[in-house]
């Protein structure tokens, strides 16, 4: 019986044989890995109706530089849903190639930028700075803001801003001093969870059962640093420590864009403590307490034009506490929300939450609020 080939065995030869330019000498290969990457990928992108915008007359429409260098495949991409939403729309635009050396003289010609910015360190530190340039020296419009990419992917940063706004968030330490960790390490409550501070899918994440291995995570931080999961870069004079909560088997993440809510639940694999990058998810209706919750961690937190909240439930009095947050998310489906079997979004209106059913991409929705905004800079 011959082996059936899915879509993740191709991908996954495509990812070792593309870079060694190996494809190119089997032609057969490369179209039957290409068909399976765009044709799966073009019947999902129709699958939600398309998002009109109220127009106003006479009013000019911007013109959008579209970056397309996701380093992503398939269903995860977000430039087809950004440039669904233009060409639907008659946005004028053409893609933006903001890797080169003439990205300052090519985003000059632009009104709006539209990037999903990347989660690797490399390609942050270059989001961080030519998102910076490109809102603030330019004086262009661009998704992402400059704000929320200062605390996107960076946990310390968004911990610090969970404090200083009074957000119930799970206990969390964090220090760059060794002399003060290695007291914390004598006296805290076993296990506790270390992790890196750009840590995605629950890669560099650690759970430290004792004393012992806290003491060696920590001398090895403070000396030649720890790995992480770029080759590039260690975790160095810095620990990330967070309450090992106890909790009833799952997180729970709320989708903000706009007044449109969305979510679903997360659950660990078996035998791991980690529901972030498992993907087992269950949709149904979201806590609306928890809702409320999400929406003042936004209104406290830098602009974004989505704003994904992790929460954790705790046994111990049965609140929710906020793990952390994210600007973008991996989205594979115009359904982020189904309740008995209907997908749909809840839109919120002074702390009431309707539901509407429907199917709705994520990221057009984040075009629908981006135009907001230029009709508000340019009326």
């Amino acid at each position: 019986m011959r082996a059936k080939i899915t879509r993740k065995k191709l991908y996954k030869v495509y990812r070792v044989l593309k870079p060694r330019g190996f494809l190119d000498l089997v032609p057969e290969l490369k179209e039957k890995i290409s068909s399976r990457r765009v044709i799966p990928e073009n019947q999902q992108l129709e699958s939600s109706p398309k998002l009109y915008v109220d127009w106003p007359d006479n009013f000019p429409k911007p013109f959008v530089g579209l970056v397309k260098n996701e380093a992503r495949l398939g269903n995860n991409a977000n430039w087809p849903k950004f440039e669904r939403f233009l060409k639907t729309n008659q946005i004028p635009y053409e893609e933006y190639e903001i890797n080169k050396s003439d990205f300052i003289k090519k985003g000059k010609k632009y009104d709006i930028v539209v990037w999903r910015t990347e989660t690797s360190y490399a390609k942050h530190w270059e989001a961080a700075d030519k998102v910076e340039i490109i809102q603030n020296h330019l004086g262009k419009l661009i998704l992402p803001n400059s704000e929320s990419v200062w605390m996107d992917e960076d946990k310390v940063r968004e911990q610090y801003l969970f404090e200083v706004n009074d957000l119930p968030a799970i206990k969390t330490f964090i220090s760059h001093s060794k002399e003060e960790v290695m007291d914390y390490i004598e006296n805290c409550t076993y296990p506790f969870i270390s992790k890196d501070k750009t840590s995605a899918c629950s890669n560099g994440v650690h759970l430290l059962k004792n004393k012992r291995q806290a003491k060696a995570l920590c001398n090895k931080i403070f000396s030649t640093g720890q790995k992480t999961n770029e080759s590039y870069v260690r975790q160095k004079d810095y620990v990330y420590f967070q309450e090992f909560v106890p909790n009833y088997g799952f997180d729970l993440r709320i989708i903000m864009v706009g007044d449109s809510y969305f979510g679903y639940y997360r659950y660990p694999t078996k035998g791991d403590y980690k529901a972030s990058g498992s993907g087992i998810v269950e949709k149904k209706e979201l806590p609306h307490d928890v809702m409320i919750l999400a929406k003042k961690a936004r209104e406290c937190l830098p602009k974004s034009y989505l704003l994904a909240v992790d929460f954790l439930q705790d046994k111990r009095d049965d609140n929710y506490y906020i793990i952390e947050t994210s600007i973008f998310i991996g989205i594979e489906s115009c359904e982020q929300l189904v309740i008995d079997g209907v997908p749909g979004r809840y839109i919120e209106k002074e702390g009431v939450f309707t539901f509407e059913p429907g199917r709705f991409w994520l990221q057009e929705l984040m075009m629908q609020e981006l135009m907001k905004d230029w009709m508000k800079r340019n009326s």
